[in-house]
């Protein structure tokens, strides 16, 4: 064995005290760091999207009753409006607060409504109509312009059943993106055949109305206009699909034949497959889904997972749809 204070020996030893300063070194950073984010309470996390419960003033003087999702930091975001069907409110069926979560933590904005007298809304039920969504829709645009800045060149719009039906009939060049969910697209007044299937029926819905001025749905508890009814008996929204130019997502349920027509479901799908654009079709992924995307079954968590696909496909296009 060598010598300890031999001269073949010493640089060795400077070596190997080298090394142990430089562990040592080491370790103390590493103390520090580890410190540090005891301190932090842990690693740095991405601010959270921030949530913005609004009164806009509506084009009828009543108050608009709003959610925005904003991004955290960020300029100029696109912004999407998440629309709901009839009866519903700005919850969605509990599936606009995830999406617009989604949306905002990748810097897109987001706000949902409750139109006319649905959800908080103020105003009695016989002022829901077509026009009155349009309104509130270009409303609620301006009013997030106007006080968040979102870019107006970049706007998408998510429909569901009969916002699905008044988002289509909205569509233009100022609309850069569009989802419907389940779009209550019969044309004309075969629009309300989840009233009533029989045509028949409907046209008996349309005379009643025009009697009196508006008509009483059996079963709820609600009293749809004259104008709603004339509105949707004069719209042709798969004119305004096929001749839609943007970024377009399509998806129905199995549980949609409860209240749509096979006929409306084919001649949607066909009027966006007609188009020059390819459009997203999801359909394919929600056979065992209700028409508001719950399962058929029943089971809570097969529920969560369609929830939770239907979500997250939807905020992946949006998202690629609005890049800047």
């Amino acid at each position: 064995m060598p010598n300890p204070r031999s001269p073949a020996s010493r640089p060795h030893n400077r070596k190997a005290t080298a090394a142990a300063v430089a562990a040592a070194c080491l370790a103390a950073i590493i103390f520090v760091v580890a410190a540090c984010l005891r301190l932090a309470g842990g690693p740095a996390k991405a601010p959270a999207p921030q949530i913005a419960e609004l009164l806009i003033p509506s084009v009828r003087g009543a108050n608009i009753h709003a959610t925005a999702t904003l991004p955290a930091d960020g300029s100029n975001p696109a912004l999407v409006v998440l629309c709901h069907g009839f009866t519903g409110n700005r919850q969605g069926d509990g599936h606009f607060a995830p999406l617009a979560m989604a949306l905002a933590s990748q810097g897109v904005a987001a706000i949902a409504l409750d139109f006319a007298g649905n959800g908080e809304s103020e105003e009695d039920f016989t002022a829901y109509t077509l026009e009155s969504i349009y309104d509130d829709i270009d409303t609620a645009i301006a009013y997030m312009e106007e006080t968040y800045q979102t870019d107006p060149a970049r706007v998408g719009l998510v429909g569901h059943s009969m916002g699905g039906r008044a988002v289509t009939l909205h569509l233009s060049e100022n609309i850069a993106a569009a989802a419907l969910w389940s779009p209550a697209n019969g044309d004309g007044l075969d629009g309300l055949e989840f009233l009533d299937h029989d045509p028949a029926g409907r046209e008996a819905i349309r005379t009643a109305a025009a009697e009196a001025g508006s008509y009483p749905l059996p079963g709820w508890n609600v009293a749809i206009s004259t104008a709603f009814v004339e509105q949707m008996a004069d719209s042709h929204p798969l004119d305004a699909l096929a001749g839609y130019s943007g970024a377009l997502l399509v998806a129905f349920a199995g549980g949609d034949t409860e209240l749509l027509s096979q006929g409306t479901i084919d001649a949607t799908l066909q009027a966006a497959a007609g188009r020059a654009q390819p459009f997203t079709d999801l359909s394919a992924g929600f056979a065992a889904a209700t028409h508001n995307y719950a399962a058929l079954s029943g089971d809570e968590a097969e529920g969560a997972a369609l929830a939770q696909s239907l979500e997250s496909q939807t905020a992946s296009f949006l998202l690629d749809a609005l890049a800047d």
